[in-house]
């Protein structure tokens, strides 16, 4: 039996959504509420205060993040969805949001690609690239302007990945309760010789797809850009979110600070699930 089909049935019970309440997590905030709704799971949002206690900024940060609480509540009570406020000092962003997500329990954490502070790096944030690193939770990054998926969902593996069963649980449920197309993706290197086994992989997958009435198909896709691929084939399948489960990086990666994941974040059109393996019990 696969790691898919053992673990918990609904992978998004617990959900953090954290927000700065600027213009880049009005995305953040509308994909929060109405995941919470369609999936019924336990919302939390955090809003983190990050000027110094006491001082005159912290006055008008704190009155601004209730401002920021009462709007997403406001938001909330029109679904009928309970949601948790929760106000937490700071000093680092990234560092006080992973606090928060282990402190809830979180399965699943949105985040917009950037927030107010600083430049963007790539059209994602540092404090965001930094979670994405280190969460042990599935990460949703959402663009600001982004309202909700209603097209179809595109499962996407890389050639290193294994089974991709972590991401599949994840792109199964978004298909599932909003009723969209899955289209499941692997890409290739352009030498494989073992295509067989690449058909295999992604029929087993398309078969675990089906056998929970999602209308789903796999697409096996060969090059040595798998982020143009996987934008490509999201266009021509009119997907609006993306699933992949975490890239390895080199040690030249590393060295030179490059993160492929981020790179594909900051050019899809849509938000980006992504699902480590240490984020399934």
């Amino acid at each position: 039996m696969s790691q898919t089909e053992t673990v918990m049935e609904n992978p998004f019970q617990v959900i953090l959504l954290a927000t700065d309440g600027s213009e880049f997590s009005a995305g953040v905030e509308r994909v929060g509420v109405e995941m919470a709704g369609q999936h019924g799971s336990r919302l939390h949002v955090l809003r983190l205060l990050l000027a110094d206690p006491g001082s005159d900024a912290s006055i008008v940060e704190e009155q601004d993040a209730a401002l920021n609480m009462e709007r997403v509540n406001a938001m909330c009570a029109e679904r009928g969805i309970t949601c948790e406020s929760m106000l937490r000092h700071a000093e680092e962003p990234s560092q006080g949001i992973l606090a928060a997500a282990r402190e809830v329990g979180a399965q699943l954490l949105i985040l917009g690609r950037r927030g107010k502070r600083g430049m963007a790096k790539l059209m994602v944030g540092d404090a965001t690239t930094r979670i994405l690193d280190k969460a042990d939770c599935a990460v949703l990054v959402v663009p600001r302007l982004f309202s909700y998926w209603s097209s179809g969902v595109l499962l996407a593996l890389d050639a290193d990945e294994n089974d991709g069963d972590h991401a599949a649980l994840g792109a199964f449920h978004l298909a599932q309760h909003a009723n969209l197309p899955l289209t499941i993706l692997k890409i290739t290197d352009e030498g494989e010789t073992d295509r067989m086994e690449v058909n295999q992989a992604v029929n087993r997958l398309v078969a675990m797809a089906k056998l929970r009435e999602i209308d789903a198909d796999g697409l096996i896709q060969a090059g040595d850009d798998p982020d143009a691929l996987i934008l490509e084939v999201a266009r021509q399948r009119t997907g609006d979110i993306i699933v992949c489960e975490p890239r390895d990086r080199s040690m030249i990666d590393r060295l030179f600070h490059v993160n492929k994941l981020v790179q594909l974040i900051g050019k899809a059109h849509c938000p980006v699930l992504v699902v480590p393996a240490r984020a399934v019990a």
